[in-house]
């Protein structure tokens, strides 16, 4: 008897015919059949079959098919494990087929394998987009099936198929009885109705539901915007420019998903291709005139003015915000574009503070990285891709633009304008806000509504958050806030970044202590709190009365910083307005009263003044969060940080950065060199950190940090943010009389990263000697011990240098047209992984 005949449970006949004559019958490689029974394990209750359907299998062919002929005909089927048994025994295979139908083989297991993987995506994709509850097959499993048999891993995916189709069934049969009856009295005809059957084609239930409970029928929502035709990266744009401008030129059947929707796609490219070949002012308007046109506006009222020693011609156009669910986003809807000559490569220089404007030009591409700035290319490919499209063209060039410009340039840049764009209706608030995520950030329905939860659409929290999906973010903004890992409020950096914003409204410890007392004794449900619990939670946190006084006497400031507001029920009680984020601070809230309460001193039950108030300004000698990055390098920065946790008072923290301050010149940056992490240090990060700590410290300077994401330099953490810091403090020193601007820019020249730091101050003195003095140990301009940060810089850098990279801070001359104050350029050495 064969080996596998004799194992527990399978049976001694396959069909009838004893499995052991059949594992020796020297013609069973020349029937496929005959093949997939012998590999396959019935259990010992099948045994005893007639025959008659391995008797037909013989007797279909007779004499059988060439070994190598059965093996290919069974890839073809995807029975894989009788190929793997004929190339193991069948002595009519010679050695060059046997490994070639190994190598197909393989292959055919690995897609079989992958096709089975993507199945199971795509009905997790689908139950979240239903959100529908639904645990499909483990991919590793049903991919194991496959590599054996595919007809096996498919029957298991059309089962799991079925299930979930009977679950989402329900679903959109009620989403359609709603979505007929809505339609009746729908405005707009059928061209409104069709964007929610859009969603329900699409299988994005969540969206159809969203739009019909919260939206009025048919609005235009980013949903149902029609993606851009997929480019190949093989095709030439000019080509594809020709076969628009060119009807007699031969064109590919592929050129048919390519013809523009109308004439004025055609104007567009015609206006286009025209600046090619004329860089004067009138091709810049034509284009700017064609532009309009396209997006549904006017035009023929664009001029062109030439830019001083510049390539461009400033013109301008309409319609980009002209849909009346965009028009929000930038009320003029008139944005600036800059258009260049035939051979204009590079993007126009700017001066900070321009508005969000765009440029083109027949030789101009987007940035290969996303460093997001007011200028936005947009590209003969863009074109190509927009022409193509009937209508929603504004919210699709919208799609273009928006991920090149910051996300202020859709949100405004500070909390007020973020609120003057939402608008107080809030229908209207919830369905900008989508579209500011889905234009700037590429984040989903998913990404709106876990804002929504989390801020309640407050306008500041909403911004705090907005730039986090920007910068701070990990995941991509279309992955962020996955309920499935956790949601928003997993993300302990956002919700950190989030309870500083409340807190900074405080805007000093006693009305903290206030806010704190009334959130950890507020309703959940309503936000009700009432004075006397408040009172009664700040003596239970401190032992003290006084507090009980003083943190009532902060409720009244809370009221007046709307952090409190009156209780909704028509008593004179009070309310917190909570969100989300609110309720996720409110179990930590009696524990963080209590270390403020416990920082306040008292004297014979007296309450004392705060040592350091938030509010004012901090006594000389305690580290401020921008000067603490000096210390950074050193065991007292630790120190502090955990003296402060434990709410150590100001004479306390005084005597930590004293010590400190005594040995910042005497630390061994040797003794930091190999210590950093093994995947290196972020930069982008890192820079992003200092920018605001460094605005807060010198409220007239603005930082302009431009620098690629996933850009690691070969140093710790802690090294690469104190010499930084000695840098930019340096620069903001400079600018504390009047303000200004410091730009940061890094960029990779392997094995270099090289950080460009450039201010509009004054410039270096004249004592300097061309820049060479001021890294001298003590040399300063600046008064009794103000010198030496610029020293430390260099003495770190020079410590980690490589065999590669020579690490160094220098000055250079800087050639940019309003930044002529300092320039220094850091060299650090790139992370290799």
């Amino acid at each position: 008897m064969s080996e596998a005949a004799a194992e527990p449970g399978v049976s001694r006949y396959v069909d009838g015919i004893a499995r052991e004559l059949l594992e020796t019958w020297p013609g069973r490689f020349r029937f496929p059949d005959v093949l997939v029974a012998l590999v396959r394990q019935p259990s010992s209750d099948d045994a005893g079959g007639d025959g008659t359907t391995l008797a037909r299998a013989v007797l279909a062919c007779v004499g059988g098919k060439p070994p190598r002929a059965v093996c290919e005909e069974l890839l073809e089927r995807g029975e894989f494990d009788p190929v793997e048994y004929a190339l193991s025994g069948c002595p009519d295979l010679s050695d060059h087929e046997t490994n070639s139908l190994t190598r197909k083989l393989e292959a055919a297991r690995i897609a079989a394998g992958e096709a089975v993987r993507q199945r199971v995506t795509k009905l997790e994709q689908r139950a979240e987009a239903a959100g529908v509850g639904f645990a499909p097959p483990d991919d590793d499993v049903v991919s194991a099936l496959a590599r054996s048999r595919t007809s096996v891993a498919e029957a298991a995916l059309d089962a799991a198929s079925a299930e979930l189709d009977a679950r989402i069934a329900p679903i959109v049969q009620d989403l359609e009885r709603r979505l007929d009856q809505q339609a009746t009295t729908a405005r707009g005809g059928d061209h409104t109705v069709q964007r929610v059957r859009a969603l329900l084609t699409a299988g994005e239930l969540v969206a159809a539901r969203s739009l019909l409970n919260r939206e009025p029928i048919g609005a235009p929502i980013p949903e149902s915007i029609p993606p851009l035709p997929r480019w190949n990266e093989e095709w030439s744009a000019q080509q594809i420019l020709g076969y628009h401008l060119d009807p007699a030129k031969p064109r590919p059947p592929e050129f048919a998903a390519w013809e523009a929707a109308d004439q004025q796609g055609i104007t567009l490219l015609t206006a286009y291709d025209r600046l090619s070949k004329d860089p004067s002012p009138g091709a810049a308007e034509a284009f700017a005139d064609a532009l309009s046109h396209f997006l549904g506006a006017p035009g023929g009222v664009a001029v062109a003015q030439k830019v001083e020693n510049s390539p461009f011609h400033l013109a301008f156009f309409d319609g980009l915000f002209r849909d009346e669910a965009l028009s929000p986003l930038h009320p003029t809807g008139r944005i600036d574009m800059y258009v260049g000559g035939p051979d204009t490569t590079i993007v126009p220089e700017l001066t900070g503070g321009q508005a969000p404007h765009i440029a083109v030009s027949p030789s101009l591409e987007p940035p290969a990285y996303t460093d997001r700035r007011a200028t936005a290319v947009l590209s003969l490919r863009d074109l190509l891709q927009l022409v193509v499209l009937p209508d929603d063209r504004g919210a699709a060039v919208l799609r273009i633009l928006g991920r090149q410009w910051p996300v202020t340039a859709l949100a405004g840049d500070s909390a007020a304008a973020l609120a003057g764009v939402l608008g107080t209706e809030p229908a209207t608030a919830w369905r900008t806000l989508r579209w500011i995520t889905h234009l700037s950030l590429g984040g989903g329905l998913a990404t709106a509504q876990a804002m929504e939860n989390c801020t309640g659409m407050d306008p500041a929290l909403l911004r705090v958050m907005l730039e986090y999906a920007e910068n701070g973010a990990e995941a991509a903004p279309a992955e962020l806030w996955d309920v499935a890992t956790g949601g928003w409020q997993g993300d302990e950096a956002l919700v950190r970044a989030l309870r500083e914003e409340l807190v900074a409204r405080c805007d000093g410890s006693t009305v903290e202590a206030a806010w704190w007392a009334a959130l950890s004794v507020c309703d959940l449900v309503d936000g009700h709190v009432s004075r006397e619990d408040v009172g009664d939670q700040a003596e239970a946190c401190s032992g003290h009365h006084s507090a009980r006084e003083e943190v009532l006497a902060g409720l009244d400031a809370l009221v007046a910083r709307e952090l409190l507001v009156s209780a909704t029920d028509g008593t004179k009680g009070l309310a917190l307005p909570l969100n989300g984020v609110m309720r996720t601070l409110r179990p930590g809230a009696e524990q963080q009263l209590t270390v403020l309460l416990e920082r306040r001193e008292y004297k014979h039950g007296e309450l004392r003044a705060d040592p350091v108030d938030a509010g004012e300004v901090h006594t000389a000698g305690l580290w401020t969060p921008w000067h603490r990055n000096r210390f950074a390098t050193m065991p007292a920065h630790g120190h502090y940080a955990d003296a402060e946790t434990h709410g150590a008072d100001s004479g306390e923290l005084a005597v930590v950065a004293a010590a400190a301050e005594s040995e910042l010149d005497t630390q061994n940056p040797e003794a930091l060199a190999g210590v950093g992490p093994g995947s290196g240090t972020e930069v982008a990060p890192l820079l992003r950190t200092l920018e605001k700590q460094c605005e807060d410290e010198y409220s007239e300077i603005r930082l302009d940090v431009r620098c690629p994401p996933n850009l690691r330099v070969d140093m710790p953490e802690a090294v690469l943010r104190a010499v930084l810091y000695e840098v930019l403090d340096n620069a903001a020193e400079a600018l504390m009389v009047g303000g200004g601007v410091i730009q940061v820019s890094a960029k990779l020249v392997s094995p270099e990263v090289l950080v460009e730091v450039q201010d509009s101050g004054p410039g270096l003195p004249a004592a300097a000697q061309g820049g060479r003095r001021i890294f001298l140990p003590g040399w300063t301009t600046r008064g009794e011990g103000r010198g030496g940060g610029l020293h430390r810089a260099r003495r770190f850098l020079r410590a980690f240098a490589t065999p590669s990279v020579e690490t160094e801070v220098v000055v250079f001359q800087s050639e940019h047209p309003t930044l002529k104050g300092a320039a220094l350029r850091l060299v650090l050495p790139e992370h290799l992984p």
